[in-house]
C-alpha cells in the first residue's frame, strides 16, 4: 500500500474512532452546548495524524481561515506536554513518577474560536472532543466530569496516539502552525525541524482502566481493538 493510501487509511479510522466516542459519550448528561467554550483554552493536544486529517478534510478557505487567525493570536504560551498519555500508562506501569506539567487556562482561548463555536468543528482533534462536564461550566469555574466518564476519555485517547505511534504528539495549535508551514510529513512526523514540545506517540503499554470499570468498558474496548485491528490489515 501506498503512503498516501495508509494515510487515507488513517484518516477513515480515525473517523471511526470519533464517532465510537460520540456514541459511547451520548450516556452521560452534558451540559454542553453550542457556544459553550469556557474548556476551549489554547492548551488542547493533538497527534500528528489529527492535523494532517484536519489538513486533508478541510477546503483551502477553511486553512487560509486557520493561518490567519493563527498569525492573529500571536499566542505563545501554550500547553507543552513532556509526554503522551501511553507514555504516562508506561511510567505508571514501571512504577516511575509522572512529570509534572504546567497547564493554565488563564494563558487563552483557542484563537479558532468565533463568537464561542468552534469553527472547525467537525474535524477537531479528540483533545477538543473529550472535554465535557455535566453542570455548565461556567457557574462552578471548573467541569465536573463523573469518574467513568474519565476512563472512557482516557481509553480512546490512548487508543487515537496508539493509532498514530511513532508519530509526533504536542500542542495542538503548535502543530498547526508547523503544519502550515509544511514542517510536518504525511505521519506528523518533524523530520530534520525541531518542535519545541514535542514527544512521540507510543502504542499503548496498558490501559489505564480502573479495576471497578473493567466490566463496563470490555465491549468498548473490543470495539476500539477491532477497528485498530482492521486499520493495521488494511494497511499492509
Amino acid at each position: 500500500m501506498t503512503c498516501i493510501a495508509k494515510l487515507n487509511n488513517g484518516f477513515n479510522t480515525l473517523e471511526r474512532i470519533y464517532a465510537l466516542f460520540d456514541k459511547a459519550m451520548a450516556a452521560f448528561p452534558v451540559a454542553c452546548a453550542k457556544q459553550c467554550a469556557d474548556c476551549c483554552t489554547c492548551n488542547v493536544t493533538a497527534t500528528g495524524l489529527e492535523i494532517a486529517y484536519i489538513q486533508n478534510r478541510l477546503d483551502s478557505k477553511a486553512l487560509d481561515d486557520i493561518r490567519v487567525r493563527l498569525n492573529r493570536a500571536g499566542q505563545t504560551r501554550r500547553f507543552r506536554p513532556f509526554q503522551t498519555t501511553n507514555e504516562f500508562a508506561l511510567a505508571c506501569m514501571e512504577g516511575r513518577d509522572a512529570d509534572e506539567e504546567e497547564n493554565d487556562p488563564s494563558w487563552g482561548t483557542c484563537p479558532l474560536l468565533e463568537n464561542g463555536i468552534c469553527t472547525i468543528y467537525p474535524v477537531r482533534p479528540l483533545g477538543c472532543r473529550v472535554m465535557m462536564s455535566t453542570t455548565p461550566c461556567g457557574q462552578t469555574g471548573q467541569a465536573d466530569m463523573p469518574f467513568f466518564a474519565l476512563t472512557i476519555t482516557t481509553v480512546f485517547m490512548q487508543f487515537v496516539e496508539h493509532l498514530d505511534a511513532g508519530g509526533i504528539y504536542g500542542s495542538f495549535l503548535d502543530l498547526l502552525e508547523h503544519a502550515e508551514k509544511n514542517l510536518l510529513d504525511s505521519k506528523g512526523s518533524p523530520g530534520k525541524v525541531k518542535i519545541c514540545g514535542t514527544t512521540r506517540n507510543l502504542k499503548i503499554p496498558a490501559l489505564m482502566i480502573p479495576s471497578e470499570h473493567l466490566a463496563r468498558t470490555q465491549g468498548l474496548v473490543e470495539n476500539l481493538r477491532a477497528i485498530i485491528r482492521e486499520n493495521d490489515s488494511a494497511s499492509t
